[in-house]
C-alpha cells in the first residue's frame, strides 16, 4: 500500500532535506559515535520541533538555525519504548541494512510523524 504525502508533509520534507544538507559532518559523527562506542548498531535520528523526551538532542535548531532539532537514539530504545514494535525488529533491520548509505530519521511532527532514509 502506497502512503500518499500531502502538501504540508511534502513542505515537512523539504525543511528536513535542507537541514539534513547543512548538517551532514555533524549527523555522520553522531552515527559514528553510537556505532563505535557500542551502543548500537541501528543508530536513528529523530528530527523534531519541539523537545523530545525520548532521545539525547544533538543538534539544537536555534544554534545551528534549521527547521529542526535532531536528536540521537537506537532502534533497541524506541522498542523498548515501544515506538517500534518488537514484532517489528526483524523487517525494521532489513530495511536499515538496506539503506546503509543513509540516515534513518523518525520524523516527529504534529503532521507526520514517520520513518525516512535520507541519503549521508
Amino acid at each position: 500500500m502506497e502512503q500518499t504525502i500531502n502538501t504540508k508533509e511534502q513542505e515537512l520534507l523539504h525543511s528536513l532535506d535542507s537541514d539534513i544538507s547543512g548538517l551532514k559532518k555533524e549527523l555522520n559523527e553522531t552515527i559514528k559515535a553510537i556505532i563505535e562506542g557500542g551502543y548500537s548498531k541501528y543508530p536513528i535520528l529523530l528530527a523534531h520541533e519541539q523537545n523530545l523526551p525520548i532521545a539525547q538532542k544533538v543538534i539544537d535548531k536555534t544554534d545551528y538555525h534549521t527547521h529542526f532539532n535532531f536528536s540521537a537514539s537506537t532502534m533497541e530504545e524506541l522498542i523498548a519504548r515501544k515506538i517500534i514494535s518488537d514484532d517489528k525488529k526483524e523487517a525494521f533491520k532489513e530495511q536499515f541494512i538496506a539503506h546503509n548509505d543513509s540516515f534513518c530519521i523518525l520524523l516527529v511532527h504534529p503532521e507526520s510523524m514517520r520513518f525516512i532514509f535520507r541519503l549521508k
